[in-house]
């Protein structure tokens, strides 16, 4: 059988249960069976990142509401999963990846950012800060954007929240946004 991961994303969930943010009914249910749980920011109160540890593995990075945690500290984040390289950030224009996040359109000189925030060329960019999912290729690269599980761009007009399911699988990656 071959070798497969499948990891969660997530972002922007903005986790503050006194405020009436919480995760939506089925949400966590629809992470089981993960191996790993990546968010990339603003994931809100810390209640919200131990509800996830009960899941899998969590790790992931910093955006502008996150209570501090072990398991995320920096700002960005580079992976090996499967022999491909992840590299994850928050917000990609502010990285210098992207010249806009929604939709993604990369900067011109991506691959010097790429080299300064994470080491080399990547195979797979997890990004956020759009609230907006989005799955793109950009020049061979695969560049997933999760939306939001509890308040995705449009949840006014009946949008659903989003997550991305990464699948590592015989050394390539594919991605599916999964609504809630």
């Amino acid at each position: 059988m071959a070798d497969r991961t499948v990891i969660a994303v997530l972002a922007d969930c903005h986790i503050h249960p006194a405020a009436g943010i919480d995760w939506p009914a089925g949400a966590l249910a629809s992470l089981a069976g993960v191996d790993r749980i990546i968010t990339l920011g603003d994931m809100g109160e810390a209640s919200g990142l131990t509800a996830l540890t009960a899941i899998a593995p969590v790790a992931g990075v910093l955006g502008e509401d996150d209570e501090p945690s072990d398991a995320i500290q920096t700002l960005t984040l580079t992976l090996e999963e499967g022999g491909l390289i992840i590299g994850c950030v928050f917000d990609p224009v502010i990285a210098n990846l992207a010249e806009s996040k929604a939709p993604f359109v990369p900067d011109v000189d991506d691959a010097e950012a790429e080299e300064d925030l994470f080491d080399g060329p990547l195979d797979v960019l997890l990004c956020a800060s759009t609230h907006r999912a989005e799955i793109t290729d950009v020049a061979g690269r695969l560049t997933v954007d999760p939306g939001s599980l509890t308040l995705p761009e449009g949840k006014d007009r009946g949008a659903r929240g989003t997550f991305a399911r990464l699948i590592i699988e015989d050394g390539a990656a594919r991605a599916e946004i999964v609504e809630v």
